[in-house]
């Protein structure tokens, strides 16, 4: 069973985590939830607390399992020094070091069978420690590239009205292209990234700034008021805005698949007088409400993304 949750986990890219390492995922995340209510900026470590507590629980399961089946036959493994029965601790010393060190002791199984099971004994050791470490490597890739994603938006501005009137060189918001087309592609790979190690949904920043669900709401944000607010079309490119959404959308569903669902609660509308001060073609406000009422659901959605996040929502002033 640890074997195929470790290959399942490490290997699978569409499987996700494991039975046994989603469920133990899951169980420290609403522990941690409880325990962290008052103190939020203790949940950033909850992410590294999950996947170290991951790889000590397939160490620990594998040892015990290999350990019960040695236990399974009273000769499977003898004494070298002396004479003398073998006890169920000397036991589990003999599947530990065979697992984790590839070495020899005072013990050694008996020819035959057991001699083949130990051999496949160190095996599993070898294949944890690869596995492990590979997993180890690409989680953290992920949590850095998902961090950067976080600063290549909030640079562009700590509002969307930031972003949009720094985007706008008195004609068009073409300065923009370029931008989304990284980070539209940041995001796709984001979200392949979370359905393959699903831990990432529990890695969680101190700094709103660095936050992958502010910066992504930020972004929507921005991108609701060309699509819904500008009259336009001309001043920006429609093709690549309604790609980023689109990588938002599918983000958004993946999050949906990892229980971090929409708030009951609409977040503060977006207020066209920010921009009162620029040259941008805009509708008026009622029109742009009456349009962004086909979105509600998506911006509950980021809402529940936002406070999963255990940050505040992105204010548009």
């Amino acid at each position: 069973m640890t074997i195929t949750d470790l290959i399942w986990t490490t290997l699978w890219v569409d499987g996700g985590a494991g039975p046994l390492s989603n469920r133990l995922a899951r169980g420290i995340w609403w522990m941690s939830k409880r325990m962290t209510r008052k103190e939020k900026g203790l949940i950033s470590a909850v992410g590294p607390l999950i996947l170290i507590l991951t790889l000590l629980a397939w160490g620990m399961l594998l040892w015990l399992g290999l350990a019960l089946f040695f236990t399974g036959d009273p000769d499977s493994i003898v004494k070298t020094t002396f004479e003398g029965p073998v006890s169920w601790y000397e036991r589990v010393y003999f599947s530990g070091f065979t697992l984790f060190t590839l070495g020899v002791g005072d013990y050694s199984p008996q020819p035959g069978f057991w001699q083949l099971i130990t051999a496949f004994n160190s095996g599993l050791g070898l294949m944890l420690l690869t596995l492990g470490a590979s997993y180890v490597i690409s989680v953290i890739s992920a949590v850095v590239k998902k961090r950067a994603l976080a600063r290549t938006i909030t640079g562009l501005g700590t509002t969307s009205s930031d972003i949009l009137k720094n985007s706008w060189n008195g004609d068009n918001f073409h300065q923009l292209d370029l931008i989304l087309m990284t980070v539209s592609s940041q995001i796709t790979e984001l979200t392949q990234q979370h359905q393959a190690f699903p831990l990432l949904h529990f890695y969680h920043s101190r700094k709103a700034e660095e936050s992958s669900a502010v910066s992504i709401a930020l972004l929507d944000n921005a991108l609701s008021v060309l699509h819904c607010g500008v009259n336009d079309t001309s001043v920006y490119n429609a093709t690549l805005v309604r790609e980023a959404r689109s990588s938002i959308k599918t983000y958004l569903d993946t999050m949906d698949r990892a229980l971090i669902n929409e708030s009951d609660r609409e977040p503060s509308s977006l207020n066209l007088d920010d921009y009162t001060d620029t040259s941008i073609p805009l509708v008026s406000q009622m029109e742009f409400d009456n349009r962004l009422t086909d979105y509600h659901y998506r911006r509950r959605q980021l809402l529940g993304l936002v406070e999963a996040d255990n940050h505040k929502w992105p204010e548009n002033d």
